[in-house]
């Protein structure tokens, strides 16, 4: 009897060894991240014996063109992450499964992500990916320079007039700059502009056309890029420079990224304070977002279904609070934000990250679409050509929307 008790233990052992499901999973999460993740693809590997989850790190620089080549080689993983401006160039190669049959048979709640980040999955009825990570932008502070200046160091600008306003009183008594412009081109300039155009009640490109137009030089856009003209030539509390006045103390405010919350305590010698971006008294209040979605590839039924199980669980509220409060991450979900534990802990361990959990519902999304970044270059071109006084805002967001619907049709 005890023999067949033996036999029977070991069957049932190699039946369930054979029975499993493994997947590969690539992602691009080092350092403390990476180290996270791994502790959960354990948790859940442990929790779902029948599935094994094998993370692949992949260098961030490498990750979207390896991605690309494996699914013209056919040697795709069983689920991957990408940023999110790489998610529509992705959706088009045909290789992703669509997740909609899964949410809808489990009833899984998609309406508890923000909407706007759920735009870079979608296409027509299909929802292709989903958020797992996000960051957005805000304001940091000098309190120091608040102080010198005879400024409440505990008191941020709230709209563009106190923007100029704090900036003014900075450069009169302090001799500092008030504010730190991203002069230097490329996505950071447009990035951190977009949030000045989506503040005065602008698009970048029209979501009514399914963003087939570039809709940037409206009369919002002008106002947009005229205030940072002004900032320059008019107010003069920002100048055009290399960035890293603010973290070398030479300016007292500066638009950056939630992440920069883990990383500049440890790059100043002065006390910081961070606050949602201010805009224009008649204005909305808006922030741009970052980060990264995951998403399964086309395999097999099995691996499919369990992709999708792992996805279920990885985003599910529990998981993404853990997941937050490990990688300084904010929330892609509601119920996420909302959460006491996660607020709690914010509250006492991460304070200055609180404005930016605050400020993702008013976060846009960059339009989805595979041109995005030769778009980004057209308007950050012609952003600094206005800067630099080689066009007036009128036409040099004119000329880039002529530029970029003719690179869009």
């Amino acid at each position: 009897m005890r023999k067949l008790f033996v036999f029977l233990c070991i069957l049932t052992a190699t039946t369930l060894m054979l029975a499993s499901t493994s997947l590969v999973f690539w992602h691009y999460w080092d350092g403390a991240n990476g180290k996270k993740l791994e502790e959960l693809v354990e948790c859940f590997n442990k929790e779902n014996p029948d599935i094994t989850i094998k993370s692949v790190f992949i260098p961030g620089s490498e990750l979207l063109s390896k991605i690309q080549t494996a699914t013209l080689s056919g040697r795709t993983p069983d689920l991957a992450i990408s940023d999110i401006i790489g998610i529509p160039l992705l959706i088009e190669t045909g290789k992703l499964v669509d997740l909609m049959p899964f949410i809808n048979r489990d009833n899984y709640d998609v309406s508890d992500f923000y909407e706007q980040q759920l735009v870079y999955g979608r296409k027509g009825n299909q929802l292709y990916s989903l958020p797992v990570s996000t960051s957005n932008l805000g304001l940091f502070w000098n309190k120091e320079i608040f102080a010198q200046a005879g400024l409440d160091p505990e008191v941020p600008p709230k709209t563009w007039e106190e923007l100029v306003e704090f900036g003014k009183v900075i450069k009169e008594r302090t001799g500092k700059w008030g504010y730190e412009l991203f002069t230097q081109g490329g996505e950071g300039t447009t990035w951190q502009w977009q949030v000045f155009l989506w503040s005065t009640g602008g698009e970048f490109l029209d979501p009514k056309s399914n963003y087939t137009e570039a809709v940037f030089d409206s009369e919002a856009g002008v106002r947009a890029l005229q205030f940072w003209v002004d900032l320059v030539n008019k107010y003069k509390i920002s100048t055009i420079a290399p960035w890293g006045l603010f973290g070398r103390g030479e300016a007292a405010m500066v638009m950056d990224g939630s992440w920069m919350v883990q990383f500049f305590p440890m790059q100043v010698d002065f006390e910081l304070g961070a606050a949602p971006f201010p805009y224009p008294n008649d204005g909305h209040p808006a922030t741009n977002m970052g980060g990264e979605q995951i998403f399964v590839f086309k395999t097999t039924p099995d691996k499919e279904e369990a992709a999708w199980k792992f996805i279920k669980w990885f985003t599910s509220t529990p998981i993404q609070v853990e997941w937050d409060k490990a990688t300084g991450f904010i929330p892609v979900k509601a119920s996420v934000a909302a959460d006491k534990g996660y607020l709690a802990y914010i509250k006492n361990t991460r304070r200055l990250l609180l404005p930016f959990v605050e400020s993702q519902k008013h976060a846009h999304a960059r339009p989805p679409v595979k041109q995005y970044p030769q778009i980004s270059d057209i308007v950050s071109k012609a952003i600094l050509n206005a800067l630099y006084g080689n066009a007036t805002p009128e036409s040099a967001l004119h000329n880039a929307a002529e530029e970029v619907n003719s690179l869009l049709k």
